[in-house]
């Protein structure tokens, strides 16, 4: 059934039930007499659509699986999934739900998830039980979690709390927000708006899967685990400068770091790797902080880490930040640039071009150069040489090239640091 379909259905079952003036009273269990529901803000003929589901439930003693799975299921969060089964009157929504199996695809109440459980335990797939009836039986006694969010335990670190708080705030929240679209005030303005515009009613189903921040999504999780453990790592501490690099063996990254620490005390400076395995924790001197952004973000995409690369950096609230040989950096600045640089000053260090396998001069500088040389506060370059062609190679205008500068020996590398240290006149605020 297309949603277009469901849509149609949603709103003839609006327009029906309004049309007919059902009635519902306080629902309760399926005894032998005829079921009654409570009244729900979808209207009366979703209500008789769950009046109907009730009397097609079996009688209890015939199935203890079964028995154990009605107690627990919520029909009207199921209807809402499935519209095939929301149409077809005939269906019981419960054997619809344990036909299913592990493959069900439909959730039988809203902090429930057959997929996210299965993940979490993939041992209850091939279990005797339907994994939803394992869960209630044995499963959540045992502190299986079951919440539809994947990544609970890396909000858990992030909040310094245990994985069972989490889901136990989750589940309460997701309740709350779901008794309240159903029966509540929140769910009887959405109604007056479907009475006002029916295409609104398309958006009903939504209400079977609320997102929860702050985490609506694993990637989200991720993201916030990366940050925190890239920090952790840090000791939590802001710096005055920040080195993102590629190897802190770089021949630029070594000579920044010696005179730095002429300056300022090694704690205070900060280096950042984005490659994994760039080099061992030796590599960098005794005393200068560095985390492996790599490894504590080796569960997100490119793109993600682009962006938690960012919020880390702004984070440590530097004089300056600089980025030496990282692609992850560079590649960032393209969506990201602005942003920081409104309230961060960025320099970039490049060397020398090298030639290629094909005898063609490769290097970042000649990927990177032009596209980033205008949004930073300055670059720098291993020697007068390299400074020379990069001029003569872009056609710098002349306040544009005024940026670029060599530390190819002491005095011009003194000069640099202080500039990265100093309260320059292109600082932002």
């Amino acid at each position: 059934m297309t949603e277009a379909a469901s849509g149609r259905l949603r709103r003839h079952l609006w327009r029906r039930s309004e049309r007919d003036g059902a009635e519902a009273v306080a629902r309760t269990s399926p005894n032998g007499s005829s079921p009654s529901v409570v009244p729900s803000n979808l209207g009366p003929g979703f209500d008789e659509r769950i009046r109907e589901a009730l009397r097609q439930q079996q009688p209890p003693g015939q199935d203890a699986e079964y028995d154990l799975v009605r107690d627990h299921f919520d029909i009207a969060h199921y209807l809402l999934q499935a519209p095939g089964v929301l149409e077809n009157r005939s269906v019981d929504p419960v054997r619809h739900f344990l036909r299913q199996g592990p493959a069900a695809r439909f959730t039988p109440e809203a902090n429930f998830s057959t997929e996210s459980y299965l993940k979490r335990h993939p041992e209850r797939r091939d279990g005797d039980l339907h994994p939803y009836a394992a869960w209630l039986a044995e499963g959540k006694q045992s502190g299986e979690v079951a919440e539809p969010v994947m990544g609970t335990e890396k909000l858990a670190k992030v909040l310094g709390t245990s994985n069972e708080a989490v889901v136990e705030a989750l589940a309460e929240r997701r309740s709350d927000v779901h008794r309240r679209l159903h029966h509540g005030k929140l769910g009887e303005m959405f109604a007056k708006a479907v009475e006002v515009e029916p295409l609104i009613g398309d958006l009903w189903p939504e209400i079977a899967r609320p997102r929860m921040m702050p985490i609506p999504w694993l990637v989200v999780a991720d993201q916030l685990e990366a940050l925190y453990s890239s920090q952790e790592a840090l000791g939590f501490a802001r710096a005055r400068i920040v080195l993102v690099v590629e190897s802190p063996g770089h021949v630029l990254v070594a000579r920044l770091l010696d005179a730095l620490q002429a300056e300022i005390e090694p704690r205070d400076i900060v280096v950042v790797t984005t490659t994994t395995g760039s080099a061992p924790a030796a590599a960098t001197p005794p005393g200068v902080r560095r985390v492996d952004f790599a490894d504590t973000a080796c569960d997100l995409g490119p793109l993600m880490a682009q962006q938690v690369l960012v919020e880390l950096l702004r984070s440590l609230d530097a004089a300056a930040i600089v980025g030496v040989g990282s692609r992850l950096f560079l590649d960032a600045l393209t969506p990201y640039g602005l942003a920081l640089r409104a309230s961060e000053r960025i320099f970039l260090g490049f060397t020398g071009l090298r030639r290629g396998p094909l005898g063609q001069q490769v290097g970042l500088s000649a990927r990177y150069v032009y596209r980033h040389v205008e949004l930073v506060d300055g670059v720098i370059v291993d020697t007068a040489a390299t400074a020379e062609r990069l001029l003569d190679d872009y056609q710098l205008p002349d306040d544009v090239a005024a940026k670029v500068r060599s530390i190819d020996d002491d005095q011009e590398l003194k000069e640099m640091v202080e500039r990265l240290l100093g309260e320059a006149s292109d600082a932002r605020p």
